[in-house]
């Protein structure tokens, strides 16, 4: 009796384990280019989005950011993100292991809106769930 009540308390972990596994997604990634008109809601809202990881992929053009309805204003309104692929290149918000960071209602849904000091400039983000 004992043996089969085991095995049945595995069989529900696996199935649990399964069923968990297919709920949570992993990250996601876009591509967006952008140039010195910018380009609001680069990256739409999402409420069930827990992090994000927003990374200035060209060689030379910075990026400003904002969140939310604020409009970027090239290094005065925004957060500035460096050019030439450095650490500061990338600016991470949430977590970014896929849990909340201060709560089970912690997330970073708002819209992300870019502008470049340049033309054709690549911007990736990384969200994660």
């Amino acid at each position: 009796m004992i043996k089969r009540f085991i095995v049945a308390a595995l069989a529900a972990s696996a199935f649990a384990g399964l069923a968990y596994a297919q709920t949570a997604l992993g990250p996601n990634m876009t591509s967006v280019t952008t140039n010195s008109g910018g380009l609001m809601n680069a990256l739409p809202a999402n409420p069930s989005r827990r992090g994000v990881t927003i990374c200035n992929e060209h060689a030379s053009n910075t990026v400003t950011f904002t969140l939310g309805t604020l409009s970027p204003v090239g290094v005065t309104t925004g957060r500035v993100l460096a050019s030439g692929n450095l650490v500061t290149s990338c600016f991470s918000i949430g977590s970014t292991q896929g849990f909340p960071t201060t709560g089970a209602g912690s997330n970073v849904g708002a819209q992300i809106n870019i502008l470049a000091s340049g033309t054709s400039t690549p911007v990736t983000f990384i969200e994660y769930y």
